[in-house]
């Protein structure tokens, strides 16, 4: 017997299917493996339609490819989207839901969808006629549907989600997990390349802004900041759950790459993002680790060691710090070495009567063996004497942990040396300045020593769990002193107080240019209105750079405005396309160009560029052009020098920009050409824009307020009102209490997803982040898997 709702589902998916390749048809797959990748996914969803629940958040945050076509209003998201729904939708009667929501989530949600459902329609009105500027810029009325579709996105996904799920959610354990972290490793492998390529991956100085793969943030923004705080936290499941040993290790590789690119970012609202994700996943770590240290029958002892044990890792990140400022990277590597070596030798009782006995061998060792190397004064690098020394006494450390357990003599002696040495490579970097701080770490060390020797029942032992969480420790230490301490992180935190005014006076401005009316208090302003009611709007009379496309006489053109400023000073909007560039190669620039307004200026050159920063630009000589209401030609020559050196994985991206200042005025561009002198091969794309923005995209550096209200809540209120408000954060509040009433049956899993949701809203007070539909999207799908933990579970094996 057929149902109705199995074809209400074929019916769907038919629509969906339609919408796909319409979209595909006049999508611009010029020049990517946009392709391809949607061909190899349809084939993946043709086999096993669950495996969007591992392809969606892997594809979802690295699949961006506006900078190379243009198109960020119906863009690779959507096509992926729609791809997905097809092919769900037909199958959905092969599947029966395995899953389900609480009847307050379902709710909540339906409010939501209401909210949304009268944003979109306010942010589209006063309706107007599509044409090339519709879906060019974000002043455009169509915006409320780039940013609504996010919701509705996940309304389309969320049975399919319930459906996909299986038996005891055995799926999003399988499938959607995975999928998270794998984005985890794509963008963090991203944001690395990036900083590798741009200001460096040990340079902290930079204020280099890093976007990774998420070219929302050529405006600004917390994209990667956000996604970040989403995803991070997650890493939790597989470290601390009964994973197998590839997980695990696969956890703490990601660790430091996700830590790398979280801290890297020097981001003040993601740390504090990281901190309180760290903070719930500690608290979650707290009763089995009492339960671990026999120490449930006896609170006032509990909470005597607990502070012990903050108060000792306070110390040593006290001392770590000190290391770091005073011996730089070396110095702070070989006091860490020490720190763990002083862990592993703690698991063996260690006698007394060694210790004085081993110290002077050890003294005597080192003395002989310092002597002996500096004898060779030409040795650079890691060969001078006192890096060689550390390394030959790790060797020998790791040699003496293979003995038998009971040659704790030589264990003992490599320890010391390994101590002694280090004092060394930090008195070598840092002079004697930096003594007093290795002495406190080696200090540390002994008491380590000395404390699991004391203790009647041994504090930790060597087992998966202790390597697992001291391994985490370790890296976490390794990355977070040295950014804190860089010269970077401190201005940063030094300016917080004055920025954080700036921000309120920002808030307060976001309220003033709302309307008065009820309607507006009710039902916000519109969706996507905030970027064209802030340039009309703005008390400080700031006019951002913005682009329009114009015909005249069958011909299209740019219009590029200039921004405006009363104080004189403002970030210019520049339009960029990425270009092949070869090293040492002439190029023929050619452009029409019409300056009405000899205020105007123009500037027109080609950089390396990821998204946001320019670097080793090569700049067109077009001197001061004359102006007139006429078109004018120009053909100019220009030496790429190194641009476009390097293998491909060196290699940064090269761009053209073109940016025009001056004040409240404008030029007109058209035809604009790159050629190669000797072969004559054009390298633009679109260069007439008689396709519009395809293959242009746009970028405003450093000046971001007009585009963001820069908070969640905010945002929500400027656009939603408070309807939108309040069922948004009832349906958040719901889920944490969702997760806090699911940790005793859910584990870890619910502290993680509880981890993520905090985290992002940490970061959500500093940034709007729900004005990008792909970060949006994903938070919702956390959201909606987090809500579908059953009240009833058995306890996890994390718990047992």
């Amino acid at each position: 017997m057929i149902r109705m709702h199995d074809i209400a589902s074929k019916l769907l998916a038919l629509g969906f299917g339609v919408a796909f390749l319409l979209a595909a048809s006049h999508y611009p797959f010029h020049a990517t493996w946009l392709a391809p990748i949607l061909l190899i996914y349809a084939g993946l969803l043709g086999w096993r339609p669950q495996l969007c629940l591992f392809a969606l958040p892997v594809l979802l945050p690295v699949l961006d490819l506006a900078p190379w076509t243009g198109w960020f209003f119906i863009e690779e998201m959507d096509l992926l989207l729609l791809l997905t729904a097809a092919f769900a939708y037909w199958k959905m009667d092969v599947f029966k839901p395995s899953a389900r929501l609480p009847a307050c989530a379902w709710a909540c949600i339906a409010v939501i969808t209401l909210a949304y459902l009268i944003g979109i329609w306010r942010g589209l009105l006063p309706l107007s006629a599509l044409d090339a500027n519709s879906f060019a810029d974000y002043l455009s009325p169509y915006n409320s549907l780039r940013i609504g579709k996010s919701w509705f996105w996940a309304i389309v996904l969320l049975p399919i989600l319930l459906c996909c799920a299986g038996r005891d959610l055995v799926n999003i354990e399988r499938y959607f997990i995975p999928g998270m972290l794998s984005g985890l490793a794509l963008v963090s492998c991203a944001a690395i390349w990036e900083r590798w390529l741009f200001p460096g991956l040990m340079n902290f100085s930079s204020d280099y802004r890093t976007t990774a793969p998420f070219s929302s943030m050529h405006t600004g923004g917390a994209a990667l900041d956000g996604y970040l705080a989403l995803s991070f936290p997650l890493l939790a499941i597989w470290l601390l759950a009964r994973s197998s040993r590839l997980k695990v290790a696969a956890a703490i590789g990601l660790l430091a790459a996700g830590g790398y690119a979280g801290l890297s970012t020097f981001s003040r609202g993601l740390y504090a993002a990281y901190a309180g994700s760290t903070a719930i996943i500690a608290t979650y770590l707290t009763y089995p680790l009492l339960v671990a240290l026999k120490l449930k029958n006896t609170p006032w002892g509990n909470m005597r060691r607990l502070a012990g044990a903050i108060g000792a890792m306070l110390l040593i990140m006290y001392a770590l710090f000190n290391v770091f400022s005073s011996a730089g990277y070396r110095g702070f590597a070989a006091a860490l070495a020490v720190l763990l070596a002083a862990a592993i030798v703690a698991t063996r009782r260690i006698p007394w009567k060694l210790w004085p006995t081993t110290l002077l061998c050890s003294i005597a060792i080192e003395v002989s063996l310092g002597s002996l190397l500096s004898l060779n004064q030409s040795a650079g690098g890691m060969l001078k004497p006192p890096y060689l020394l550390f390394m030959v006494s790790a060797l020998a450390f790791a040699g003496a942990l293979a003995a038998p357990r009971n040659r704790l003599f030589v264990l003992l002696i490599a320890f010391w040396c390994l101590a002694l040495s280090a004092l060394w490579v930090g008195s070598h970097w840092g002079g004697m300045a930096a003594l007093r701080p290795g002495a406190l770490v080696v200090a540390i060390a002994v008491g380590l020593i000395a404390v699991n020797t004391i203790a009647r029942t041994p504090l930790w032992r060597i087992d998966r769990t202790s390597l697992t969480l001291a391994s985490a420790m370790a890296i976490l230490l390794a990355l977070m002193i040295p950014f804190s301490a860089s010269y970077y992180a401190v201005e940063r935190f030094s300016t917080t107080r004055s920025d954080l005014e700036g921000r309120v006076r920002h808030w307060t401005q976001v309220l003033d240019i709302m309307d008065g009316d009820l309607m507006t208090q009710a039902f916000g302003m519109g969706l996507g209105k905030f970027p064209v009611t802030y340039r009309w709007r703005n008390l400080q009379r700031e006019l951002p750079g913005s682009i329009s496309y114009l015909d005249e006489i069958n011909n299209r053109y740019l219009r590029h405005f200039a921004p405006q400023y009363p104080a004189g000073y403002g970030e210019v909007l520049r339009l960029l396309q990425r270009l092949p560039i070869r090293a040492n190669t002439w190029y023929v620039l050619a452009f029409d160009v019409r300056r009405p307004d000899g205020r105007s200026w123009l500037n027109i050159s080609i950089c390396e560029r990821m998204l946001l920063y320019p670097k080793n630009c090569v700049h067109a000589p077009l001197g001061v052009l004359p102006p007139g209401a006429n078109w004018q030609h120009h053909t100019l020559r220009l030496d790429s020098a190194h641009l476009g050196a390097g293998n491909w994985l060196a290699r940064a991206p090269t761009q053209l920009e073109v940016a025009v200042g001056g004040g409240p005025t404008f030029v007109d561009i058209d035809n604009i050409s790159v050629r190669e002198e000797n072969s004559g091969v054009e390298l633009i794309r679109n260069g007439a824009f008689e396709d519009g923005n395809d293959g242009w995209f746009f970028s405003s550096d450093r000046h971001h307020l007009p585009w963001h209200a820069k908070n969640l809540a905010l945002n929500l209120y400027f656009e939603l009102g408070w309807l939108g408000v309040l069922s948004f954060f009832s349906l958040l509040l719901y889920a944490i209490a969702h997760l806090l009433a699911q940790a005793g049956h859910a584990g870890i899993r619910a502290t993680a997803y509880l981890a993520a949701l905090v985290g992002f809203q940490v970061v959500g007070l500093f940034d709007s982040l729900l004005d990008v539909p792909r970060i949006a999207l994903l938070f919702y799908l956390v959201l909606f898997v987090a809500l579908m933990l059953p009240s009833n579970a058995p306890p996890h094996p994390s718990r047992k």
